[in-house]
């Protein structure tokens, strides 16, 4: 009986010993599959796949016999011309680890070489990377330039056009005018010499003649314009945080459609305009310039700066951005505006739209 215990011992001592060998056995055939597989990837020049089962073989199995070859050619193959997959930084992290095995001088001498090499390769294609992305918003800011050139070129030729039909009325105006100044200075002359008997009727006249003066903003600087509404608005309130006051006035381009334009400021000359506008430009405005816009739409006149905000505000709560100039035709009261147009005639198009939104809009110079 105590034979057979002894026997048993000894059985199982042996058995623990053959565990390990038999386990490094089978890693080692396992090993040796996929290697096989992978020369017979790389006969058949299915380079990638190839280097993916090296690569299984240096991740799975670094204590066989194959793992310093697999990860030599891990590294290889993901740079082999005939790759079609190319993977520099994939070569480059397994030409590392294979940098830091046990290795001859000459294989050493190679390895980092071929280290040197890939981490120069990475550090180029970083650098392509910043380029491209530098090369792709320059074409970007050059195609934005051009499509707003069009735009500017498309509303320079309709101010043009307008430009021409506002001479030809001003000229019908003024033929109109000298005619009704002829007829009122024949009527005035004898109404004069009627009067001049009698003091107090002359003086009376006098008081009903006198002319009252009155400041008008005709310029304007236009900064950018977008299709977009709500974006115009926000361009317009940043200038205003910025401390310029800017706002915005919608305009139907023929061909182009619904447009919004940003302005800045109102002036009495164009002399006053453009030095604003080259100010402007210094500040990141680009494509400031000036335009004479002479009509607006008043929504409020009033002293009360109180009771003019609380319409402003029911106008931006709606969608248009007012804003206020100083009138001294009444006593220094605040008009509150809406826009800024070149003709009454589009002016008098958004004064229907805010009618019909509730306000009580009126047509007027600027």
């Amino acid at each position: 009986m105590e034979g057979r215990n002894v026997i048993a011992i000894i059985l199982c001592f042996l058995l623990a010993g053959c565990l390990p060998q038999f386990h490094g056995f089978k890693l080692e055939s396992q090993a040796r599959s996929h290697m096989e597989s992978a020369a017979a990837l790389e006969d058949s020049s299915s380079y990638h796949q190839a280097a993916q089962e090296y690569a299984i073989v240096a991740e799975r199995y670094p204590s066989t016999s194959y793992y310093k070859h697999a990860v030599w050619k891990a590294a290889l193959l993901n740079i082999h011309p005939s790759n079609l997959k190319i993977d520099y930084s994939t070569a480059l992290f397994w030409m590392k680890v294979y940098l830091g095995l046990s290795l001859s001088s000459k294989e050493k001498e190679d390895a980092t070489l071929y280290v040197a090499m890939l981490e120069r390769i990475n550090g180029l294609q970083t650098e392509l990377s910043s380029l491209v992305a530098v090369t792709r918003k320059q074409s970007n800011d050059i195609m934005t330039d051009a499509q707003r050139l069009k735009e500017l070129e498309a509303e320079l030729e309709q101010a043009r056009d307008e430009l021409k039909k506002m001479k030809e009325v001003d000229v019908r105006m003024q033929r109109s005018r000298d005619k009704s100044n002829s007829s009122e200075s024949i009527a005035l002359a004898q109404k004069t010499s009627e009067l001049n008997n009698a003091e107090d009727n002359t003086q009376q006249l006098n008081t009903n003649n006198a002319l009252k003066p009155q400041d008008f903003y005709p310029y304007t600087i236009q900064v950018s314009s977008h299709k977009n509404k709500d974006a115009s608005i926000r361009e317009a309130m940043e200038s205003r945080n910025k401390g310029d006051s800017g706002f915005v006035s919608h305009v139907y381009v023929p061909g182009k459609g619904n447009w919004y334009r940003i302005f800045i400021g109102f002036y009495r000359t164009v002399e006053e305009a453009e030095k604003t506008a080259d100010e402007l430009k210094k500040q990141g405005y680009r494509h400031a310039f000036v335009v004479k816009m002479p009509f607006a739409i008043q929504i409020g006149l009033s002293f009360k700066d109180k009771e003019l905000k609380k319409l402003e505000a029911a106008l931006r709560s709606q969608g248009y951005l007012a804003y206020s100039v100083l009138d001294r035709l009444y006593n220094n009261k605040i008009r509150l505006l809406v826009g800024a147009f070149r003709t009454a005639k589009e002016a008098a198009m958004l004064a229907k739209e805010l009618q019909r939104e509730g306000f009580k809009p009126e047509v007027v110079r600027r």
